[in-house]
């Protein structure tokens, strides 16, 4: 075997992962984007210091002092939302669009008062993104991942199906696909709340902002 055997190999699986990937990549991208943005626009202050004050607030709040079953039912509202708007758009052209859009903001949302909790709170502002904001993120934006890329794919199809002399396409079939797959991300979703009520009730008691 020659030598550059085994490299060719592994920069063609590279190749096949990344393109096999790719609509996955450009969400992350997007959501990396997104918490730069968040974390950039509190770094120039202004404004965006008091808005972002104010969702770092409003976070705290939801979940500081609240039992377990209220904090999984409020964080499973919004990120039902949130799964609702994905499936929304990818039932319709613009899905190609604002896919991408939500995961920035997401990005926004989660980078400001990550970066907010850092500027203001220094230590106990680590631990608490650490602890407590990371792990209920994480879990949530990997969902949040998978729901824009089911909607980008479906909103891709509805827009070929537009175009003049497209082949003929059984759109029932995909869109029950969809909401099949949908009803997987929806209880992801549901797992994410959990790990979200689990972490808060056990560990914001030690912190007070």
């Amino acid at each position: 075997m020659r030598p550059g055997g085994v490299v060719s190999f592994t920069k063609l699986n590279s190749i096949g992962f990344l393109q096999k990937n790719r609509l996955y990549i450009v969400m992350c991208l997007s959501l990396i984007t997104g918490i730069i943005i968040g974390s950039v626009s509190l770094a120039s202050g202004g404004k965006s210091t008091e808005v972002f004050k104010s969702v770092f607030t409003w976070y705290i709040n939801g979940r500081e002092g609240t039992g377990f079953f209220i904090v999984l039912f409020s964080s499973f509202f919004y990120y039902f939302a949130v799964a609702t708007a994905f499936f929304t758009l990818g039932a319709s052209i613009v899905g190609v669009i604002f896919s991408p859009i939500i995961c920035c903001t997401i990005g926004i949302f989660f980078g400001g008062i990550s970066a907010f909790s850092y500027s203001q709170y220094t230590l106990k502002g680590i631990a608490f993104n650490a602890i407590i904001l990371l792990p209920a993120a994480l879990t949530f934006c990997i969902c949040a991942l998978f729901a824009a890329k089911e909607a980008f794919c479906l909103s891709v199809i509805i827009i070929k199906l537009t175009l003049p002399k497209s082949r003929p396409l059984n759109l029932s079939g995909e869109f029950k696909s969809y909401c099949g797959r949908f009803l997987i991300i929806v209880l992801l979703f549901a797992l994410s709340a959990l790990v979200d009520a689990a972490v808060t009730v056990s560990f914001i008691k030690f912190f007070s902002f």
